[in-house]
Parts: C-alpha cells; sequence; structure tokens
C-alpha cells in the first residue's frame, strides 16, 4: 500500500509561501508609511572660529543619532529607533536623516576623538563655536562628546 504525501507536502509549502509572502507585505507597507510619514530634513554643523591649532578637530568623525520618532512625553511616540547617520563635508558638515512629519524626532549629534586627552579641548572648541549641552558619552569604552 502506498501512501500520496503529495497533499501535505503541498500544504507544508503553501504555510512557506504564505509566511513568506507575510513578511513582505508587512515590510513593505512599513515602509511605505515610513516614506509617506517622514521627511528628509538636512542638519548641519557649521564651525566659525577654527584656529589653525584647532583644524584638527575637523577631521574627527561627527555623527547623529536619530533616537526616536516624537518626544518621551507623548503616548504616540515611536519606538527606539537609534539609528547613526555619518555627516559628509569638511566645513559646513551635513547629515540628512528622515523625521516624522508629525511627530518629528529626537536626535543627537556626537564627535568620536581618539584621545581621552582630547575631551577638554574638543569641549571647549564646540562651545567657543556655539554648540550647548556638551558632556563626555557616559559609555566609558567610548571616547565620545
Amino acid at each position: 500500500m502506498m501512501v500520496d504525501y503529495s497533499h501535505m507536502v503541498a500544504s507544508i509549502i503553501g504555510i512557506f509561501i504564505g509566511l513568506f509572502m507575510r513578511d513582505i507585505y508587512n515590510f513593505t507597507k512599513n515602509k511605505l508609511i515610513y516614506l509617506r510619514d517622514t521627511t528628509e530634513i538636512p542638519i548641519k554643523l557649521e564651525f566659525k572660529n577654527v584656529d589653525e591649532n584647532e583644524k584638527e578637530f575637523l577631521e574627527l568623525e561627527y555623527s547623529v543619532l536619530l533616537v526616536r520618532f516624537g518626544k518621551d512625553e507623548v503616548k504616540e511616540s515611536g519606538k527606539l529607533l537609534n539609528k547613526m547617520f555619518k555627516f559628509e563635508g569638511y566645513n559646513p558638515k551635513i547629515a540628512k536623516l528622515r523625521v516624522h512629519k508629525v511627530l518629528g524626532a529626537q536626535f543627537k549629534c556626537f564627535v568620536d576623538y581618539k584621545s581621552e586627552d582630547q575631551f577638554s579641548k574638543i569641549k571647549s572648541f564646540l562651545e567657543k563655536n556655539g554648540f550647548k549641552k556638551i558632556s563626555h558619552d557616559d559609555d566609558k569604552f567610548k571616547k565620545r562628546v
């Protein structure tokens, strides 16, 4: 007596195709919502007070962290995104990121540096160029202002 497994195999293949199609649908839907509800904005860092001995600070890696859409206090705020974007250019430096059209976005700019003795010099350089709320990253292994 022969057992026909073709119906069982077809059912299993159907389940896998259904799961795959669901994932494609959800990905596409979320991508379309993201593109419809967000807009790209440039963030510009321009340093107008640069002494000759401070030009090395313009060559460091500057980035912006997109934390989330919306504010912490707003119930409709989006989930944590924590997407990093690098600034391009020398002076000015520009990063382009997408922000929610209604909720806005939370983001944080930072610069990575090489040696621990640079922190106070970079902090002074940033303050001289109008930046406020300058702090050192809490992670003791990161050299980030």
